[in-house]
């Protein structure tokens, strides 16, 4: 055996040869983990001490101290293992002993604040014990056997008297690779045949003791898949959370535990979705919702916790999971919230501001809780009318109308407290605390002076993701909320937040009404079976990873604060977000989103093939498109196409900032354009920007006096077209596919399939004069990819250029 897994390292001893009578094992990511990504994360925790601060000392300062002690150590004894000492006198050579000592203290204190037991590996030294076995330690390290004896004690507890003996390369001479393994053989007076090493570093716990003779067995913590997946939530983060790596080290709580079920973890990439991402966000989220509650009851106030369906499903199925216990669910949609809060004229004033568009009256008609009959009667009379959708609103605002949106309004609203009462037992002068995803608490904010006024009963909030609240809104929280998280820190998190939420709801349509007696009415809508069945594994094994870290011993899992808790969720849901790997995308992409405000509107998820044509075509143009022809994935379709694409829209996103098509990339081409009538004729150029692939956009005008002619044979040899169409200049989101050979006509090509164009010099695409309904008010954009230009070959002479003697063709 040369490799072994986390989950299968109980049978270990199983392999020993005969003739071992000691198991040596290495130390950090063997025994000892860390809860940060790297080593020298460590450092930036440090950066916070008065010591540090006062003498100016940065983690950066600190890492480049030990190479430089090092690079010292091996000009003079030709080995470069250093002392933690060393290290120090190298950073700050005017320290005494003493006061060396005392920063060499600080940091073997942060390394046990950051340090745990690998659980997996805790039970191999019992049973090796149990067994006979010496245990000891060989560990590449600048700590000494006794200040590495002293990090072991403080983790393990008395169980460290279990290994009989600690060996450092700082004491050794060299390190694994270089010797240290001869001079361990020596010391415990042992042939290579007796020690079976184990670590996970291929190279020193593998292959040195092998030159020796030596069993090595390598701890393989993780596949590729996962591997790269930590890589990449370390990308996002340091996108999203400036402060990592200049104030804070970067957090991985779990690495560890993603390790103990490798096995699992290379399975169905459902499963590494759910265990490997969704796992980490509920345990972080669900124990910090748990504390809360806990301190929100801490002055003696009653206080229950309801999870708000749909999106509360999984995280209430992940508090169950880490408490034991079932928590209260509540079907309150916004639809019903806002359906419950319509008690004066302002209520519905304020519903028309944020919802009133023309494609908006039916669905609105059905909010108002309008009779079948008046709504049908009000849209039919607002669809003549020039402004339909101010004539709604004047007619929604008319005394009568607004007296049956109250009466259905107080019935609606008795209902629904029917319906939380029933499920909470909630009671006058109690706390109703919301917990769900977030974001802007629509639900809490529309219910809340309803609930103090006409039960007596105050609401309080509690969700994954909070924006920025209102002055008065001191009454709901957020893991990621704006006591340490910026609003743009939430734009970016939220703008594509339906990708996650899907995987947190439950295949059950959108509630649309109770009855009297309190029970959900459900609307039509709701997800398809296959994506039903697949959230349900993402689920399932989410709930493993919540179950499985609940049952680690204490001293076996890191300690982790509110902001650790936090920022573990930024990177791992930013990571699923904005830079998802082949196999999630796949998975992911073919879902649909429910919009959920009573309606059957269903929202593509991602189209790599479709988004692909029209990041051709728009570049990041694309997302700008009516609510009901977005897809909710762009960052997935990004991905897909360049990973510098997706970085490029969380930094859009975080930053607050906008990249337009032609700021996106300064290549350009002109081509010489002709415009001309019966009686005149004028040359100009088009300019053309370039897109994605290759690809480059061209924009004519389309006017009612003149036929227009892209002259292509000028520039190009060779091109393909990707599409002609027509957009409108006042709404860039209304595009229509122009026919060619009927709209738009080409003159002097020889065309191939595929789109492809051989070109002769004469070669044009002509455009003849428009409609004057469409004069001023469209213009035709020609989509198209130079494959070989006319100035780039002997045997085809370029025209005249054109282009030296026109002026720029305005779009």
């Amino acid at each position: 055996m040369t490799e072994i897994t986390a989950d299968r390292l109980s049978t270990l001893l199983d392999a020993m040869p005969k003739g071992v009578r000691v198991l040596s094992l290495d130390c950090f990511d063997t025994i000892v983990w860390r809860k940060v990504a790297k080593p020298t994360d460590v450092f930036f925790a440090l950066q916070d001490s008065a010591l540090w601060q006062a003498h100016g000392i940065t983690a950066p300062l600190r890492a480049k101290a030990e190479d430089a002690a090092r690079r010292r150590k091996r000009l003079l004894v030709r080995s470069s293992e250093v002392t933690i000492e060393e290290i120090y006198r190298e950073l700050l050579p005017s320290l005494s002993e003493p006061e060396r000592a005392e920063w060499v203290s600080l940091e073997l204190e942060a390394e046990k604040r950051h340090g745990f037991v690998f659980e997996p590996t805790l039970a191999l030294i019992r049973a090796a014990h149990r067994r006979g076995l010496r245990v000891i330690v060989v560990s590449d390290t600048y700590f000494s056997h006794v200040q590495l004896r002293e990090l072991l004690a403080a983790l393990m507890g008395d169980e460290h008297r279990l290994i009989a003996q600690v060996h450092c390369s700082s004491e050794c001479g060299g390190s694994k690779v270089n010797g240290m393994f001869k001079v361990v053989l020596q010391r415990e007076k042992l042939k290579p045949a007796q020690v079976w090493h184990l670590g996970d570093n291929p190279k020193a716990d593998l292959w040195a003791p092998q030159q020796l003779g030596m069993a090595g067995v390598h701890l393989r913590h993780h596949m590729p898949a996962v591997t790269a997946q930590l890589e990449q939530r370390e990308r996002a983060a340091l996108q999203l959370m400036p402060e990592i790596h200049r104030s804070a080290p970067m957090p991985s709580s779990f690495h560890a535990q993603l390790a103990t079920r490798h096995g699992f973890m290379a399975g169905d990439v459902r499963d590494r979705i759910g265990y490997g991402t969704l796992g980490p966000v509920m345990h972080a989220f669900t124990t910090w919702v748990r504390d809360r509650v806990a301190a929100l009851a801490a002055d003696g106030t009653p206080v229950k916790a309801a999870f708000l369906l749909r999106d509360g499903h999984l995280p209430a199925r992940a508090m169950q999971a880490l408490t034991g216990e079932a928590w209260p669910l509540l079907r309150i949609s916004r639809f019903t919230a806002n359906a419950a809060c319509l008690r004066a004229r302002d209520d519905v004033v304020n519903l028309l501001a944020g919802m009133l568009s023309e494609k908006s009256m039916p669905a609105l008609v059905r909010q108002l809780l309008l009779p079948p009959a008046l709504a049908e009667s009000i849209l039919a009379e607002c669809q003549t009318a020039s402004r339909p959708d101010e004539a709604f609103a004047r007619r929604v605002l008319r005394e009568d109308t607004l007296r049956t949106i109250f009466e259905a309004s107080a019935a609606f609203r008795a209902r629904l407290w029917t319906h939380v009462q029933r499920a909470t037992g909630v009671q006058r002068g109690d706390t109703l605390v919301f917990v769900d995803l977030g974001y802007s608490g629509t639900v809490q904010t529309r219910l809340r002076e309803i609930f103090q006024d006409e039960y007596g009963v105050r609401l309080h909030g509690l969700y994954l993701i909070a924006s920025r609240a209102l002055p008065d809104q001191v009454d709901r929280n957020g893991l990621i909320g704006p006591d340490w998280a910026d609003e743009r820190l939430v734009v970016a998190m939220t703008a594509y937040i339906g990708l996650f939420e899907m995987m947190c709801t439950m295949a059950e349509p959108s509630t649309v009404d109770y009855t009297d007696d309190g029970a959900p009415v459900y609307g039509a809508s709701g997800a398809k079976a296959t994506q039903s069945a697949a959230v349900e594994r993402m689920q399932d094994a989410c709930l493993r990873f919540v179950h499985d870290v609940a049952a680690v011993p204490a001293r076996c899992k890191p300690a982790t604060d509110r902001l650790e808790l936090a920022r573990q969720v930024v990177a791992d849901l930013g990571r699923l977000i904005y830079l998802p790997d082949a196999q999630e995308t796949e998975c992911l992409s073919a879902f649909e989103f429910d919009f959920n405000l009573g309606t059957d509107l269903m929202l593509a998820t991602a189209d790599l093939e479709t988004g692909l044509e029209e990041f051709r075509r728009e570049g990041f143009a694309l997302m700008n498109r009516d609510f009901t022809q977005l897809r909710i994935s762009y960052p997935m379709e990004l991905r897909h196409m360049d990973i510098s694409l997706a970085i490029t829209l969380m930094s859009l996103q975080r930053y607050g900032y906008g990249v337009s098509t032609s700021d996106a990339s300064l290549r350009r081409e002109t081509v010489p354009a002709l415009v001309a009538n019966a009686t005149d004729h004028s040359l100009g150029v088009v300019e053309a920007h370039a897109t994605h692939d290759g690809f480059f956009s061209a924009s004519l005008p389309m006017s009612s006096s003149f036929d227009m002619s892209l002259l292509l044979g000028h520039r190009y040899q060779w091109l393909q077209i990707e599409s002609v169409s027509k957009v409108s200049m006042a709404e860039s989101r209304e595009t229509f596919p122009l026919e060619i050979g009927k709209d738009v006509l080409f003159d002097g090509v020889d065309a191939q399939p595929g789109g492809l164009l051989q070109c002769s010099p004469s070669a044009m695409l002509f455009l003849p004069a428009c409609a004057p309904k469409d004069h001023g008010r469209f213009l035709v954009r020609v989509v198209y990819r130079p494959l070989v230009r006319v100035d780039a070959t002997a045997d085809h002479p370029p025209a005249e250029d054109a282009a030296t003697r026109a002026e720029p063709l305005a779009a």
